[in-house]
């Protein structure tokens, strides 16, 4: 059996492929289509808005769900939810590709999403709860690969697909089938009995799944800064879907097929598979001011989108958007694992921060609308550039908090200093909030 370093360990290689395959699910629903909403838009007749719902509303259902599954996704219950998750996801994929209304292609994505809802937390908690140190922050970018990833494949194959058979492309959400074959190999019962733990931590097995609070924030320093986590990857994650969302729509107006929509939107989802794959020595090369570098890249991405009508600058504006955006999203999801107060908290942090994510993707079109209404806007690239501006009021916030843990990046330690937990402690103790057993 091969093996791969876990920070505390050896672990299954196997089980790391199945842990990632579940990632492979996690931003399917309604995006993976979106390449083809315009073509949706003229079968059914139906308004923009309309098409847009079968993005939206998927998100907007996932929601609730994810923070329920952030709870009860305790390790007595991790096998039993991620495989109803999965097993409601396919099925309703499989349906799907009988689908002849828009209503009832609308209400099976929401089906999807009630399943994949189901599956979120686990996809992160399960490298949170396996993985250490550096190895965690590998895998945690590893994941982030995985997902975006599969939305490269399935825009690709959907923008190409589309063209000549629209039911074929909702064979993409029969991907769950992968990670539901690979259940098997990441249950508490198989990973405790195949891994190899370090001869530090076998003399401390029983507190392997729940490591020192040294390293962790708590109390009211914990809630301040999973708030402004959700924020950032909520605001920042709004922005940059506008690709998936008005792309199709925007280059429709620009006379481009939906092979070309295809490509652009793959072009972003493969800089943030990219990125998320080499993070770690991409936080080295930029150093300390990485994530105002990627939210200025961010910005520029969006906004050159919104002016230009050259296909070949907007491939390049995509992908330098979904570079920055993917080396942000794996640190989010590490800082969330020091956020929580505990380890085994960790599942539910993932919960309230990966819940923001279908916040933004709900909330797009509604936002967007608005705004355009309110500017009186015609421009084709009117979202873009609004989103654009959006991200540049981020960088605003991020540079005047500069030493905030959401935004201060130390590339060779992804946990906080001891000087910013202890910080937080005191700061804890002066307002007389933190319990003894909170403490370290």
């Amino acid at each position: 059996m091969k093996y791969v370093n876990s920070g505390n360990g050896k672990m299954p290689l196997i089980s790391l492929l199945a842990i990632l395959a579940i990632s492979l699910t996690i931003n399917l629903p309604g995006l993976a289509v979106s390449p083809m909403l315009g073509k949706l838009h003229h079968i059914f007749n139906s308004s923009e808005l309309e098409s847009q719902l079968i993005t939206s509303l998927p998100n907007l259902v996932m929601i609730p769900v994810v923070l329920i599954a952030g709870r009860i996704a305790v390790p007595r219950w991790q096998t039993a939810v991620l495989t109803t998750g999965l097993a409601i996801f396919f099925a309703s994929g499989f349906v799907s590709l009988f689908a002849d209304s828009m209503g009832l292609l609308i209400f099976l994505g929401c089906m999807g999403g009630v399943g994949c809802g189901l599956v979120v937390p686990i996809a992160a908690g399960y490298i949170s709860e396996w993985f250490m140190g550096k190895s965690r922050q590998t895998d945690l970018g590893l994941k982030s690969t995985a997902s975006n990833t599969m939305v490269i494949i399935a825009n690709v194959y959907v923008g190409w697909v589309a063209a000549h058979n629209w039911h074929a492309a909702f064979a993409v959400y029969l991907v769950p089938l992968i990670p539901l074959c690979l259940v098997p190999f990441m249950t508490q019962k198989y990973i405790k009995s195949h891994r190899i733990l370090s001869s530090a931590s076998t003399s401390q097995s029983a507190k392997v799944s729940e490591p020192s609070t040294a390293d962790h924030f708590q109390g009211r320093e914990s809630v301040r800064l999973v708030i402004a986590l959700i924020v950032l990857y909520m605001i920042l994650t709004y922005c940059t879907t506008s690709i998936s969302y008005y792309a199709p729509f925007m280059m429709d107006k620009y006379g481009m097929n939906t092979t070309q929509v295809g490509v652009v939107t793959a072009a972003y989802y493969l800089m943030v598979a990219v990125s998320g794959a080499f993070v770690a020595r991409l936080k080295k090369f930029f150093g300390r001011p990485v994530m105002f570098i990627c939210l200025g890249l961010c910005a520029a991405g969006l906004i050159t989108i919104g002016f230009v009508k050259s296909y070949i600058v907007l491939i390049i504006a995509s992908l330098v958007t979904g570079f920055a955006y993917g080396i942000i999203q794996p640190v989010i999801y590490n800082k969330t694992t020091y956020i929580a107060p505990t380890h085994r908290l960790g599942m539910r942090y993932f919960g309230y921060v990966l819940s923001s994510n279908y916040v933004a993707i709900m909330m797009v079109p509604f936002v967007d609308s608005f705004f355009r209404k309110l500017f009186h806007s015609t421009a084709p690239g009117f979202e873009f550039v609004f989103s654009g501006v959006v991200v540049v009021l981020l960088l605003i916030w991020a540079l005047f908090e500069h030493d905030n843990y959401v935004f201060a990046v130390n590339p060779l330690s992804p946990a906080p200093s001891p000087q910013e937990v202890a910080a937080a402690d005191a700061a804890e103790d002066i307002l007389g909030k933190k319990t003894p057993s909170a403490k370290a």
